[in-house]
């Protein structure tokens, strides 16, 4: 039976390597007892390898894929404007963020020459990266203009 493992188990499973001296037998012993599902030398053998991108990643920990997004600097700076916004606790609904992606747009150099589109799949992507609830809110005028 194959079983999936989410980021954070990932995550947990390359920290307890960091640990100290550990075979991938033995960890693989600890990671089963305790995420209580089975797991193999080989596949902590493909988390292991691809340790220093989990450990470095900033990703939600339910997930169980790590995508790129397609422009990282516009996404780095649109999620520092929710940020911003989410501490003056105005609320942020999903056209506000796609129509500030798109004012951003304009000023970030783009990676590709390719015509991006703020579709709500590229949304849905956005806030499951930055770990951003789905809630619908209230709309603040000035989170567009900052």
């Amino acid at each position: 039976m194959r079983s999936e493992f989410s980021m954070a188990e990932r995550i947990h499973i390359c920290r307890h390597h960091e640990g100290g001296r550990i075979t991938n037998k033995a960890l693989s012993l600890w990671a089963s007892k305790k995420m209580g599902k089975p797991i193999s030398e080989m596949t902590i053998s493909r988390i292991l390898i691809r340790k220093i991108k989990l450990l470095g990643s900033d990703v939600g920990s339910n997930r169980k894929h790590f995508r790129k997004p397609e422009c990282p600097n516009l996404e780095s700076i649109l999620y520092s404007c929710f940020l911003t916004m989410q501490e003056a606790n105005v609320t942020i609904s999903d056209a506000m963020l796609i129509a500030k992606a798109k004012m951003l747009s304009n000023s970030v150099p783009r990676e590709s020459a390719k015509e991006f589109k703020f579709s709500n799949g590229w949304l849905q992507g956005f806030k499951s990266r930055h770990g951003i609830s789905s809630k619908q809110a209230s709309m603040s005028l000035e989170f567009l203009h900052q």
